[in-house]
C-alpha cells in the first residue's frame, strides 16, 4: 500500500513538472519571438505564464537554459515532421513534394521566433548584417546543426529513390540534397527578413518546380 501510495505521489510529481515546463516553454517562446534572445527577460516570461521568477527557477537553471529547451522542442517538431514526410506512402516525387511544402509551412509557422535563429548557421556576422537577432551559440548551434544535416539526409534518401525509380537524373544524392536544402534557406531567410511579397504555398510551388524542371524553356533547347 505504501509503494502503491509512492508511486502515485510519483506520478503526480512527474505530471505537475511536465505542465510547468510545458507552460513555461510556451510563455517564453512568445516573449522570445516578441523581444528577440537579448531584450526577453524571466521577470516578463514569469509575469505573462502567472508566476514568480523563483517558480521558473525550479524548472530551468536560467534564461539560456530555457531557450535551448524552446529550441530543443522546435527542432524535434522539425525532424519528426519531416521524418513523416518521407516515410509516408508515395513516390519519391511527391514524397519531396511534401518535404519542401512541411519544411517551408513549418518554418512559416515559426517565423516570429525562428527570425531569431534561422540564420545562425551563416555565422554571427550575417545576422549582424542583417539586422537578426543572435542567439546563443552552443549548444542551441550544434542543434540546428542537426536539423539542418537530417535534413539534407532525409533529401538524399528520398533524391535517391527518385534516381533508382529512374524519374530524376542520375546525379550524387547528397551533393543534390545540399543545393535544394540551400534553395530552401535562401528563400525562407527572405521570408523571415520580410522581403518576400508572395505566399508560403506560392513559393513552395515555385521552387520545386525551380528545382524539377530548371529555368530553361523547353523550347530553348539546342535541336
Amino acid at each position: 500500500m505504501i509503494q502503491i501510495q509512492k508511486s502515485m505521489r510519483e506520478a503526480k510529481q512527474a505530471m505537475l513538472r511536465t505542465f510547468m515546463e510545458t507552460t513555461i516553454a510556451r510563455v517564453a517562446k512568445a516573449v522570445f519571438a516578441e523581444r528577440g534572445y537579448q531584450q526577453a527577460t524571466l521577470e516578463e516570461i514569469a509575469q505573462r505564464a502567472g508566476m514568480s521568477k523563483a517558480t521558473i527557477y525550479l524548472y530551468y537553471k536560467n534564461k539560456d537554459d530555457l531557450f535551448l529547451h524552446v529550441v530543443e522542442d522546435l527542432v524535434e517538431t522539425a525532424i519528426t515532421e519531416t521524418a513523416q514526410a518521407a516515410e509516408a506512402p508515395g513516390t519519391p516525387l511527391e514524397k519531396l513534394a511534401r518535404m519542401v511544402r512541411g519544411k517551408m509551412a513549418f518554418y512559416e509557422r515559426e517565423r516570429e521566433f525562428f527570425h531569431i535563429y534561422l540564420n545562425e548557421k551563416h555565422g554571427l556576422d550575417f545576422n549582424e548584417k542583417h539586422g537578426l537577432e543572435v542567439a546563443p551559440k552552443d549548444p542551441h548551434k550544434r542543434l540546428l546543426q542537426d536539423m539542418y544535416r537530417q535534413g539534407v539526409d532525409r533529401l538524399a534518401n528520398v533524391l535517391q529513390e527518385g534516381m533508382d525509380a529512374g524519374v530524376l537524373r542520375p546525379m550524387e544524392a547528397k551533393r543534390l540534397a545540399f543545393f535544394l536544402q540551400e534553395m530552401m534557406s535562401t528563400v525562407l531567410g527572405q521570408r523571415l527578413q520580410g522581403k518576400a511579397k508572395t505566399s508560403v504555398e506560392e513559393d513552395a510551388e515555385q521552387l520545386l518546380d525551380f528545382f524539377l524542371h530548371g529555368a530553361l524553356l523547353v523550347e530553348a533547347l539546342p535541336r
